[in-house]
């Protein structure tokens, strides 16, 4: 069993949120982290809300994540990133922010229970070798190791919080529940 961590958005006060006129229903279907496909070029997004340019920021009333250059550079450090993120254009915005995809994903273990609180987010994925990868079937989930979680701390990336959870196989999962 290795502890691993949720990286979330930490939703700081006047932070910066995008928007785009491309409907929502589309924007999702490419903002999967673990999508293969790229945004179209021709997608566009403007300041919707806030004032302050953090390294995550987050699609308008809807949770998706867009990083900065400093976070990307950070994770480059741990892994190959000219193929898991690109660039998005945003309006009048005064850094450059970039969509992270085709991430290896695994699959949850304790969706439900995890969901209501009664016990942490367990992963099945002992094979998931990369630092930062997603979760199957969740819109928005980014999982990093503790290696990476550091480095982004000490490189004191912006607005970002870190939830404990746990990659295993399912064998490690059940042994745990049973060791409750």
């Amino acid at each position: 069993m290795k502890t691993v961590f949720n990286l979330h958005n930490a939703f700081k006060r006047s932070q910066i949120e995008i928007t785009s006129d491309i409907p929502y229903s589309l924007l999702r279907e490419y903002l999967v982290p673990y999508n293969k496909e790229k945004l179209p070029e021709n997608f566009k997004f403007k300041v919707a809300a806030g004032k302050k340019y953090y390294d995550v920021i987050r699609l308008f009333e809807c949770g998706q994540y867009f990083f900065s250059q400093k976070f990307i550079n950070v994770v480059s450090q741990f892994m190959e990133m000219s193929d898991k993120c690109y660039p998005i254009k945003v309006e009048g915005a005064e850094e450059q922010y970039y969509v992270i995809y085709n991430l290896d994903d695994s699959p949850y273990l304790n969706e439900k229970k995890a969901s209501f609180d009664e016990e942490p987010s367990f992963y099945c994925g002992r094979e998931i070798k990369a630092s930062l990868f997603s979760i199957t079937n969740t819109l928005y989930r980014f999982v990093v190791t503790e290696e990476l979680k550091n480095a982004l701390i000490k490189n004191k990336i912006s607005n970002i919080e870190f939830e404990e959870s746990f990659l295993c196989t399912k064998q490690e999962y059940k042994e745990w529940q049973k060791s409750r």
